[in-house]
Protein backbone atom coordinates (compact mmCIF):
# COMPACT_ATOMS: atom_id res chain seq x y z
CA UNK A 1 0.00 0.00 0.00
CA UNK A 2 2.80 2.52 0.70
CA UNK A 3 4.01 2.04 -2.89
CA UNK A 4 0.60 3.07 -4.21
CA UNK A 5 0.57 6.16 -2.04
CA UNK A 6 4.02 7.13 -3.29
CA UNK A 7 2.92 6.74 -6.91
CA UNK A 8 -0.13 8.93 -6.37
CA UNK A 9 1.90 11.60 -4.57
CA UNK A 10 4.47 11.74 -7.37
CA UNK A 11 1.74 11.95 -9.99
CA UNK A 12 -0.10 14.69 -8.11
CA UNK A 13 3.06 16.75 -7.61
CA UNK A 14 3.99 16.33 -11.27
CA UNK A 15 0.54 17.42 -12.38
CA UNK A 16 0.58 20.47 -10.12
CA UNK A 17 4.07 21.50 -11.26
CA UNK A 18 3.18 21.02 -14.91
CA UNK A 19 0.05 23.10 -14.50
CA UNK A 20 1.86 26.03 -12.87
CA UNK A 21 4.70 26.02 -15.40
CA UNK A 22 2.40 25.94 -18.41
CA UNK A 23 -0.05 28.45 -16.88
CA UNK A 24 2.71 31.01 -16.44
CA UNK A 25 3.64 30.76 -20.10
CA UNK A 26 0.02 30.92 -21.24
CA UNK A 27 0.59 27.87 -23.43
CA UNK A 28 -1.99 25.50 -22.06
CA UNK A 29 -5.63 25.55 -23.16
CA UNK A 30 -8.62 23.94 -21.45
CA UNK A 31 -8.61 21.08 -23.95
CA UNK A 32 -4.92 20.43 -23.31
CA UNK A 33 -5.52 20.47 -19.55
CA UNK A 34 -8.19 17.80 -19.89
CA UNK A 35 -6.03 15.64 -22.17
CA UNK A 36 -3.05 15.95 -19.81
CA UNK A 37 -5.22 15.06 -16.82
CA UNK A 38 -6.68 12.00 -18.58
CA UNK A 39 -3.22 10.81 -19.65
CA UNK A 40 -1.81 11.21 -16.14
CA UNK A 41 -4.80 9.44 -14.57
CA UNK A 42 -4.44 6.56 -17.07
CA UNK A 43 -0.73 6.37 -16.31
CA UNK A 44 -1.50 6.30 -12.58
CA UNK A 45 -4.06 3.52 -13.02
CA UNK A 46 -1.67 1.39 -15.07
CA UNK A 47 1.17 2.00 -12.60
CA UNK A 48 -1.11 1.01 -9.72
CA UNK A 49 -2.22 -2.20 -11.42
CA UNK A 50 1.37 -3.11 -12.29
CA UNK A 51 2.54 -2.38 -8.74
CA UNK A 52 -0.25 -4.52 -7.25
CA UNK A 53 0.52 -7.58 -9.38
CA UNK A 54 4.28 -7.17 -8.93
CA UNK A 55 3.83 -7.01 -5.15
CA UNK A 56 1.68 -10.14 -5.25
CA UNK A 57 4.32 -11.96 -7.32
CA UNK A 58 7.11 -10.83 -4.97
CA UNK A 59 5.22 -12.17 -1.94
CA UNK A 60 4.73 -15.52 -3.67
CA UNK A 61 8.43 -15.72 -4.56
CA UNK A 62 9.38 -14.89 -0.97
CA UNK A 63 7.09 -17.64 0.37
CA UNK A 64 8.63 -20.17 -2.03
CA UNK A 65 12.16 -19.12 -1.10
CA UNK A 66 11.56 -19.39 2.64
CA UNK A 67 9.80 -22.73 2.26
CA UNK A 68 12.73 -24.11 0.24
CA UNK A 69 15.31 -22.78 2.71
CA UNK A 70 13.35 -24.30 5.63
CA UNK A 71 13.74 -27.68 3.96
CA UNK A 72 10.25 -28.09 2.56
CA UNK A 73 9.77 -29.68 -0.84
CA UNK A 74 8.51 -27.76 -3.85
CA UNK A 75 6.69 -29.12 -6.88
CA UNK A 76 7.82 -27.53 -10.12
CA UNK A 77 6.18 -28.82 -13.27
CA UNK A 78 5.70 -32.32 -11.86
CA UNK A 79 9.25 -32.50 -10.43
CA UNK A 80 9.74 -32.60 -6.67
CA UNK A 81 12.46 -30.15 -5.64
CA UNK A 82 14.28 -30.28 -2.30
CA UNK A 83 17.51 -29.03 -0.74
CA UNK A 84 19.20 -32.39 -1.17
CA UNK A 85 19.26 -32.14 -4.97
CA UNK A 86 18.97 -28.41 -5.72
CA UNK A 87 20.51 -25.06 -4.84
CA UNK A 88 18.55 -21.81 -4.80
CA UNK A 89 20.00 -18.90 -6.77
CA UNK A 90 18.32 -15.82 -5.33
CA UNK A 91 19.61 -13.43 -7.99
CA UNK A 92 17.72 -15.17 -10.79
CA UNK A 93 15.07 -16.84 -8.60
CA UNK A 94 15.91 -20.23 -10.03
CA UNK A 95 16.77 -23.67 -8.71
CA UNK A 96 19.86 -25.42 -10.10
CA UNK A 97 20.55 -29.13 -9.70
CA UNK A 98 23.54 -29.93 -7.52
CA UNK A 99 26.67 -31.45 -9.01
CA UNK A 100 27.01 -35.22 -8.62
CA UNK A 101 23.26 -35.46 -8.07
CA UNK A 102 20.44 -36.94 -10.11
CA UNK A 103 19.38 -33.46 -11.33
CA UNK A 104 22.86 -32.20 -12.23
CA UNK A 105 22.78 -28.80 -14.05
CA UNK A 106 18.99 -28.74 -14.46
CA UNK A 107 17.65 -25.20 -14.09
CA UNK A 108 14.07 -24.60 -12.96
CA UNK A 109 12.44 -21.21 -12.50
CA UNK A 110 11.00 -20.57 -9.06
CA UNK A 111 7.89 -19.03 -10.66
CA UNK A 112 6.76 -22.47 -11.85
CA UNK A 113 6.81 -23.96 -8.35
CA UNK A 114 4.25 -24.62 -5.64
CA UNK A 115 4.81 -25.68 -2.03
CA UNK A 116 3.95 -29.34 -1.57
CA UNK A 117 1.90 -30.27 1.46
CA UNK A 118 2.94 -33.50 3.06
CA UNK A 119 0.15 -35.37 4.73
CA UNK A 120 1.24 -36.80 8.06
CA UNK A 121 -0.59 -39.67 9.68
CA UNK A 122 -2.11 -38.76 13.10
CA UNK A 123 0.00 -41.30 14.99
CA UNK A 124 3.15 -40.03 13.29
CA UNK A 125 2.36 -36.40 14.17
CA UNK A 126 1.76 -37.32 17.82
CA UNK A 127 5.05 -39.25 17.82
CA UNK A 128 6.84 -36.19 16.40
CA UNK A 129 5.20 -34.00 19.04
CA UNK A 130 6.35 -36.32 21.82
CA UNK A 131 9.91 -36.29 20.44
CA UNK A 132 9.87 -32.49 20.37
CA UNK A 133 8.61 -32.31 23.95
CA UNK A 134 11.28 -34.74 25.16
CA UNK A 135 14.03 -32.65 23.59
CA UNK A 136 12.95 -29.57 25.53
Amino acid sequence: MPALLAIFLVLALTLILLYFVLRDFGIITTKQKIIALVVLIAFGVFATIYSYFQSKSDKNDMLLQTAFLRGESLECGGVIINRENFNLVTGTLSLIGKKNGPMNNIIISLDTCKITTQEVAPEESSRNLQEELQRD
